[in-house]
């Protein structure tokens, strides 16, 4: 085997210059598709976090049919209860309410349809980072029950500023309008032209008493520090709930269209990496198929001699295995390198899309940042001396037809 090993790379090297082309279409094809998963990779991690920040949780509690239709009567009853079970279930975990009530939010000069979210002010600020595009005022307080949170967008609409009142109504099935007062205590900014026109935020008890006042929310939202635990932890805290009225989930239940449309973005991007895949492959095998027809006499007196056939397809077998490390470990070398910017700095795409845009519904930054995802780095690195190694498969089944007489008189 180190007979062959050895005279694999001394053949790599009679041509040199083939040999280069060849390493470097393996290096620079594997270069750009790590880059691509270190940026896609950064892309999907934070619609996920800001999804489940937004939109729920790694564990969401709620009633069975809130999910699908939205309904303002569809609450879980008894949420301070089974908010509090849910914090002595995970203890190192932030739990938080939520309310969801649709209207009309009315200043002295106009009025705009609304969906007013009812939040618990504290927990909030530690999930979402609605607290940090404040442009001005402040944040609400743990017992503000009056103040109300603005886009920028809204406010123009409305033509109010910091203090100014404004009342908000809904009317639930079957019950009569109801309406609160507020005051504006900070307008925020996110660059979304949806969440800034129509997303107002109050406190959760405030929220509450336009739904009748009792303890009641559409959401029971658990935070935890590690997101790869949270179909378990949905499990878990299903069994310590016991509650056949409520649906318990992880995020990939409550949000199932951003999971999908990761998905469907990864699943294109893998079909177009295989094309470029297939595009390196088709080089490697001409390059090998080169080397083999030059070389037919040569192996032709190698096999007189006695040398196997199969030694002699082992042989070129283990040429384009060396050609398909080396190019990968240089290819893994650039892609680091190409992707060390985009991790470190991003893409700034505020220039063309402001400052935030919207994806399935969620906000997230035009400075796209990527991370590092070291699990496809390596599968991509592997698959990358795999497809090298199958592409110098029929140059080698090629040797293993040859006669040693014809093959002596090739020329």
């Amino acid at each position: 085997m180190w007979q062959l090993l050895i005279l694999a790379s001394r053949n790599l090297f009679r041509n040199a210059r083939r040999t280069g082309l060849t390493m470097a279409a393996i290096s620079v094809g594997l270069a750009m598709m790590i880059a691509t998963i270190n940026f896609q990779y950064g892309s999907y991690k934070e619609l996920t976090t800001n999804a489940i920040s937004q939109l729920a949780g790694h564990v969401v509690v709620q009633h069975p049919r809130w999910q699908d239709e939205r309904e303002s009567q569809y609450l879980v009853t008894d949420a301070d209860t089974v908010a509090t079970k849910l914090r002595a279930t995970f203890p190192k975990a932030i739990v938080t309410q939520r309310v969801q009530v649709g209207g009309l939010l009315r200043s002295s000069s106009n009025s705009v349809g609304a969906g007013l979210a009812g939040y618990e002010p504290d927990q909030e600020a530690q999930i979402s980072d609605l607290d940090d595009k404040l442009i001005d005022g402040e944040w609400l307080g743990s017992d503000d029950l009056r103040g109300i949170i603005i886009g920028t967008g809204m406010a123009d609409s409305l033509d109010v500023k910091l203090n100014d009142k404004l009342v908000f109504m809904s009317q639930q099935k079957g019950e009569e309008m109801a309406s609160r007062l507020f005051r504006v205590r900070g307008i925020f900014r996110t660059g979304s032209a949806d969440l800034d026109g129509f997303v107002a935020v109050s406190h959760i008890d405030a929220a509450r008493d336009l739904l009748g006042g009792k303890a009641v929310a559409h959401q029971v939202a658990v935070h935890l520090p590690d997101a790869r635990t949270s179909e378990a932890d949905a499990r878990t805290a299903a069994n310590a709930l016991q509650r056949d009225d409520l649906f318990v989930g992880s995020w990939l239940d409550a949000i199932p269209e951003i999971y999908a449309l990761i998905q469907v973005d990864r699943t294109s991007s893998d079909l177009m990496m295989a094309v470029i895949g297939f595009i390196v492959a088709l080089g490697v095998l001409n390059t090998v198929l080169m080397s083999v027809l030059e070389r037919t006499r040569e192996f032709g007196t190698m096999m007189a001699v006695g040398m196997r056939r199969t030694s002699i397809a082992g042989l070129v077998l283990i040429e384009a295995t060396v050609l398909g490390v080396f190019g990968s470990a240089l290819g893994c070398v650039l892609g680091i390198g190409i992707s060390y910017p985009l991790v470190n700095s991003g893409i700034d795409m505020s220039g063309y899309m402001g400052e935030t845009m919207v994806t399935g519904g969620v906000a997230v930054s035009t400075l796209i940042m990527g991370a590092w995802d070291p699990n496809r780095m390596a599968l991509y690195a592997c698959l990358a001396v795999v497809f090298t190694i199958l592409a110098a498969i029929p140059p080698a089944w090629r040797v293993t037809r040859m006669k040693p007489v014809d093959a002596m008189r090739h020329s």
